[in-house]
């Protein structure tokens, strides 16, 4: 019996010192963490320098070619070119997502207008209203083929009537990039109703004269339908950098913008373009602390749609969006709750002691008691 009571009484000693070794041991280095903050738009991590700065602007080529200087750019996004287009990027620059699923990407973007493209009105009219305050600028893609619905192949004008109501429901502005066929025949009456005309000129960008035999007067018809319209070229990023720098000096007087269109394979041409465009902007704007502006929800001086009026150019700079961040913790804020955690600990580890020193007077007390009735 007095093996079992001895047994008994070391568990509850053990028992009794563990909240008093608890409270007296010292914190683990995990256990105080301020939670992490997110980081303004634009700003590195000191660990960690962004690709953009570290890499890209070491090794850039050399100075851009004076002949284009003044075109804005308009870049379709992927992964590998982000850090390219926020290197160079100004406020009237163009970063767009060439399909819905991509628009991710534009999160990523620091600096200039957000572009979203859609093969379809019908798709614009669905989602638009989703995606409003993601985008700047709604992209039209309208082409002959399956890809595009065929009621809004019969009626192009219509159906960029129908974008353009769209957007001005939401404060945005229109970007059109009709097929070749659709530029020649039906581009002057579609110019009205938008703000930017791309010309499709990529399948052909390595004849300039063939290029040139189209763009230059077609932009003379749509300039004289819609005077403020904005007008580029789409070219893609293939082929001789030089040669294409060549051609889009040529086409120079024409035009507003560059558009470039990407893909994974062709990166370091990208690249190779785009320092034919711009140098790396050294230094970045300071973000307003604020989130982009409401856009508003008056309509727009743009096209009237019962009679085709010139649309109103709507040229307004982009301010980056401003995440706020979250409220710093101080480490010794922490380091004072952990001291009263230890307190706690330590002042239940001796209220424990102490009803364990009670208990064992008590057992001795009883087992004298028994001892001695027992005599």
């Amino acid at each position: 019996m007095w093996k079992v009571k001895v047994l008994l009484l070391i568990m509850l000693l053990s028992a009794g010192c563990v909240p008093v070794s608890a409270a007296s041991s010292p914190p683990a280095a995990s256990s105080v963490q301020a939670p992490s903050t997110q980081a303004l738009p634009g700003a590195s991590s000191p660990s960690s320098p962004s690709f953009s700065a570290s890499s890209l602007a070491a090794s850039w080529p050399g100075a851009p070619d004076p002949r284009l200087a003044g075109l804005w750019i308009d870049m379709s996004m992927g992964p590998q070119v982000v850090d390219l287009y926020n290197l160079v990027a100004t406020d009237q620059d163009i970063a767009r997502a060439d399909h819905v699923s991509m628009i991710d990407l534009l999160d990523k973007v620091k600096v200039g207008r957000k572009l979203v493209v859609f093969k379809n009105a019908a798709d614009a009219e669905l989602l638009v209203p989703r995606l409003a305050d993601k985008m700047d600028i709604i992209g039209y893609n309208l082409e002959h083929g399956p890809t595009n619905h065929e009621e809004e192949q019969a009626d192009p004008v219509g159906s960029v009537q129908r974008v353009r109501r769209l957007a001005d429901q939401y404060g945005l502005q229109v970007a059109l990039g009709p097929d070749r066929a659709f530029a020649l025949s039906h581009g002057a009456a579609m110019a009205p109703y938008v703000d930017m005309f791309v010309l499709q000129v990529q399948r052909a960008q390595t004849e300039p004269e063939t290029v040139r035999e189209f763009v230059v007067p077609l932009v003379h018809d749509l300039l004289r339908a819609n005077p403020n319209l904005e007008v580029s070229v789409q070219i893609r990023t293939e082929g001789d950098v030089k040669a294409l720098a060549d051609l889009l000096a040529m086409l120079k007087p024409e035009l507003d913008g560059v558009s470039i269109l990407t893909s994974p394979e062709t990166v370091p041409v990208a690249e190779a373009l785009v320092a034919e465009l711009r140098a790396p902007v050294t230094e970045l704007p300071t973000p307003l602390p604020q989130s982009t502006p409401a856009k508003s929800s008056a309509p727009a001086q743009a096209a009237v749609l019962e009679t085709p009026v010139p649309a109103m150019r709507r040229t307004g700079a982009i301010t980056a969006a401003v995440t706020p961040t979250a409220a710093a913790v101080t480490l010794p804020a922490a380091a004072d709750e952990t001291l009263a955690l230890r307190t706690l600990l330590l002042l239940a580890g001796l209220v424990g002691l102490g009803v364990i020193v009670v208990g064992l007077l008590a057992t001795v007390f009883i087992y004298s008691y028994q001892n001695f009735r027992a005599r």
